[in-house]
């Protein structure tokens, strides 16, 4: 147990001196993050002995994430998204996802290593991209609106990934029947009519009871989420705790009381995520860095050079100017935190090895590095 807690108080010293140095360099503190994984796993004077523990930890960070996503995600929100965003966003991940794809398999990994790497390559960051755009006072601009738009798709899309990923076991392969299709269509269909119907007609009225205790509130909003983790993770359903999570944030998202919520979650959150972070440093292997440096730098270049140029063409395409597609491309130019988290998930399941974890944790950590500066 003393072990355990000198290994916790590690990462927490780090990952705070880190942080705030990253801050001076004007960096997002993922980065300090995955160099606190850095230093005390692979670069590190000890190995953790309580890896398990750690990924378990993960796995809660990446719960608490999509269940606050979840309480912010309003399915009204989707009127908002306009009809040169709705293109732009879904032809920009189709492109993207199609020469990442290629790109990979002409690197020589598999068909389905290359479908994750595409996917993720597609991703950009929306935590960062916003807080850019804010610092920049560029959120109500034209490029700015547009960028906005495009990164709600990508979200809807990543969220949509995610949900079939957890349907999937420990296999080497995706092929899945029409019938397991229909299955889980049916169980998508299902549930999420019972967190819209929850959320409309039952929880809000008890939302307004709890509320007058902010302590019950807060002790309710955690036990709902991992109740509904627990609950659609078991054998019956299939889905993964993560998942769970999202459709637990679903439920409360139209409650008065999803604000004070999410101000209450979002410090435990912060700190399980810390962990996340933290573990896909720790997972880096720099044994065979001869293997991964070409990846890891065609990769990072796709994203820095090629995937601007796509989104700029098809913004050209949809006759905007040049000089707001170039904006809006270099805006993008960075993967995102569902990136890591997807790759984290295949490599639970068993369909990506740590390595391929490893490329795309440097890639994301070469791209939103370069974002800023950009």
């Amino acid at each position: 147990m003393e072990n355990i807690f000198f290994q916790i108080t590690v990462v927490i010293f780090l990952a705070a001196i880190l942080s705030i140095f990253f801050r001076f360099l004007k960096q997002p503190p993922i980065l300090a993050f995955i160099a606190t994984g850095i230093i005390v796993g692979p670069l590190g004077p000890f190995q953790f002995q309580n890896s398990a523990l750690m990924q378990s930890l993960a796995s809660i960070g990446i719960t608490l994430l999509l269940f606050m996503i979840g309480l912010e995600l309003k399915l009204t929100e989707l009127k908002s998204v306009g009809k040169a965003s709705l293109i732009a966003g879904s032809l920009q991940i189709l492109l993207t996802s199609i020469v990442g794809f290629g790109i990979t398999k002409l690197l020589g990994f598999s068909d389905l290593t290359s479908v994750y790497v595409g996917l993720a390559l597609s991703f950009s960051s929306t935590i960062m991209i916003i807080k850019l755009l804010s610092d920049k006072r560029d959120l109500k601009s034209l490029y700015g609106k547009i960028t906005v738009g495009i990164l709600l798709v990508q979200d809807l899309v990543a969220i949509f990934v995610l949900i079939i990923l957890s349907t999937l076991t420990s296999t080497s392969s995706i092929n899945i029947s029409l019938f397991d299709l229909l299955i889980v269509g049916i169980k998508i269909v299902v549930l999420f009519g019972w967190v819209i119907v929850l959320g409309r007609e039952v929880l809000p009225r008890l939302l307004n009871n709890i509320a007058r205790s902010s302590e019950s509130l807060f002790l309710f909003s955690l036990a709902w989420a991992f109740g509904v983790s627990a609950l659609v993770s078991s054998p019956f359903i299939g889905f993964s705790i993560e998942i769970g999570g999202l459709l637990a944030g679903l439920a409360l998202a139209n409650s008065i009381e999803s604000y004070q919520i999410i101000t209450k979650i979002k410090p435990l959150r912060d700190f399980f995520l810390t962990i996340f972070f933290v573990t896909l440093g720790m997972g880096i292997v720099f044994s065979n860095l001869s293997h991964v440096i070409v990846p890891v730098f065609v990769f990072s270049a796709f994203v820095l050079l090629i995937s601007p140029i796509i989104v700029m063409l098809i913004l050209g395409g949809l006759k905007y100017k040049k000089r707001t597609s170039f904006f809006t491309g270099v805006a993008l130019a960075q993967i995102s935190e569902f990136s890591l988290i997807m790759v984290f998930l295949g490599n639970k399941i068993g369909h990506l090895s740590g390595e391929i974890v490893s490329i795309i944790t440097f890639v994301g950590v070469i791209t939103l590095f370069s974002q800023p500066i950009l």
